[in-house]
Parts: C-alpha cells; structure tokens; sequence
C-alpha cells in the first residue's frame, strides 16, 4: 500500500469515527504496512486481520478495539500505543516494542510474544493495584457471578479454596481461583452477589498469573476467605 493510499483510508476513517456520512471505517485486512508510518494515528476500531505491520512505527497510535487478529507485528514500535479492547488473538508481536503500551482489556489468546519489549510486569501490577496486609495481598470476589464454585469450596470466613491456575498470561481468563480489585467487581457485579475479602498469602503468589489484557482480574492457586464486604452499590 502506498502512503498517498494509507492517507486516504485513514482520512476516511476519521469522518467514520465522527459519524459523518462521506466515511468509511478503515479496512486494512491483510495489507501491506510493513515499515510503515503510522504514529499516533487513530485507528480505533479498525480492521487490520492479518495485515503486514513488520517494523511498522505505530508509536503513540489509538488501536482501541481495532482487529489485530493474527497480524505480523513483529519488530513494530507500539510504544504508548492504546491497544484496550483490541483483538490480539494470534497475532505475532515477536521483537515489538510495548513499551507504555495500554493492553487494558485487549485479547492476546496465542500471542507470539518472544522477545517483546516493555512487555507488561506481573509484579508491578499488583504492587500497584493490590493491598499490601499482613501474610500477603487482598483481593475480592464474588461466587457464582459466571461459573458456579465447585462444590468443595465452602464459602465461611477462613475457609482456602484452590484450583490449578492456567499460567498462560495471554488468556485473559482461565483455571484457577480468580480474583480482582475491588472496583473491579464492583462493576462486574450485576447480580449484587456478596463480595467477599480474601487473602492470597505471599507463598501462594508463585503461581499467580495476571493476564497482559487485565483490567483488573487475575488468577491464583489459593485464596483464603476472609470476609464478606457489606456493599451493594455497582459502580456503572
């Protein structure tokens, strides 16, 4: 594809985006884009299945819920690139640069992700998002908000409950006892079910998986329960 043909599909994307009558959302699918520039341009929403972005600068881009799915990114600048919501499923991102990259919410199911850079850091992700307390972190959640329990988790004050955790970090959900941020079930919690405090103890966040994508849940191999937060109020 050719710069002056890029230019015209991303200007017709822009008045898409707008919701003028004379645009066009940009279809990109399987196109040639490699070493292209593309920094901060806005293409969110976009089609760009497997499209060619090999060493492509998207520096700074807007690719909110763009469709990646299965694209050639390997060696492309993405730093500070919003990628929240976008479908990343089985895209190559071998050698890329995700340095302060939003992944917020973004599917990476099969990702190739060998030698990435800024890839996203576990452990400074639940330093910040997660409550230090006495014997390891806390976190919240709900039973039966998806998937009912299994029957030989008991829901009391002090009870453990475990299940072996998909260490997959690409897959935004999986195996294991999922947990989150409070304001994450809060806003999760359309069936006002009891959120419960619980404790992961530091020897049991070895095996902890926070998924690239979260926006706010993770996975560990046990919890502890500690109590029900009394609250019925959904953030929207």
């Amino acid at each position: 594809m050719t710069a002056d043909q890029l230019k015209a599909v991303l200007d017709a994307h822009a008045l898409w985006l707008k919701g003028e009558g004379a645009g066009q959302r940009a279809n990109l699918h399987e196109a040639d884009l490699r070493g292209a520039d593309l920094r901060e341009a806005d293409l969110s929403e976009a089609d760009l299945r497997w499209a060619d972005l090999r060493e492509a600068d998207l520096s700074g881009a807007n690719l909110r819920w763009a469709n990646l799915h299965e694209a050639d990114l390997r060696g492309a600048d993405l730093s500070g690139a919003n990628l929240s919501g976008a479908n990343l499923r089985w895209a190559d991102l071998s050698g890329a640069d995700l340095s302060g990259a939003n992944l917020s919410g973004a599917n990476l199911s099969g990702a190739h992700l060998s030698g990435a850079q800024g890839i996203f850091d576990p452990c400074a992700w639940l330093a910040a998002n997660c409550k230090r307390v006495r014997g390891g972190i806390e976190a919240y959640k709900t039973f039966g908000l998806y998937n009912q329990p299994p029957e030989s988790w008991k829901q009391e004050p002090g009870a453990e409950i475990s299940e072996v955790v998909n260490p997959n970090p690409t897959d935004d959900c999986g195996c294991g006892v999922n947990v989150a941020t409070l304001d994450w079930v809060r806003r999760n919690n359309d069936e006002d079910l009891p959120i419960w405090k619980v404790l992961v103890k530091w020897e049991w966040m070895v095996g902890a998986v926070v998924p690239y994508g979260t926006d706010g849940k993770f996975r560990v191999p046990r919890a502890k329960l500690v109590e029900v937060v009394e609250t019925t109020e959904v953030t929207p």
